[in-house]
């Protein structure tokens, strides 16, 4: 917390620690969106072929149950790591509108002569 004025050089300093942060966001969100892709079709394959195995007198939903069960890790992966997904997300709009913010701050202790 900032217990003396607001000077320039504290603002800019920030404002490069929230841009390499920034950077690292996206970097991450890229990574996990990847992960993310990858762990949906994954399970879509592995559901799918359960689904195929399945011998067609059974009903509908007995089969989608048995294909749900054959692919459940593949499930629980692809929803942990959306999960980290929209959570990487949410970081990058953080530090974006902390950034907004920053700049508004900046301006004003320009426009003050600080």
């Amino acid at each position: 917390m900032q217990n003396g004025p607001i000077i320039q050089t504290d603002v800019e300093d920030r404002l490069v620690r929230l841009c390499e942060r920034l950077e690292q966001e996206t970097e991450r969100f890229a990574e996990v969106s990847q992960k993310r892709a990858v762990a949906e079709a994954e399970f879509k394959r592995r559901y799918y072929s359960a689904l195929v195995t399945q011998s067609p007198k059974e009903t509908v939903s007995r089969r989608e149950g048995f294909a749900h069960i054959a692919a459940k890790d593949e499930f629980s992966d692809w929803k942990v790591f959306e999960a980290q997904e929209k959570a990487t997300q949410q970081a990058l709009i953080a530090a974006r509108t902390q950034i907004e913010a920053l700049r508004t701050l900046s301006a004003n202790v320009r426009a003050m002569g600080g």
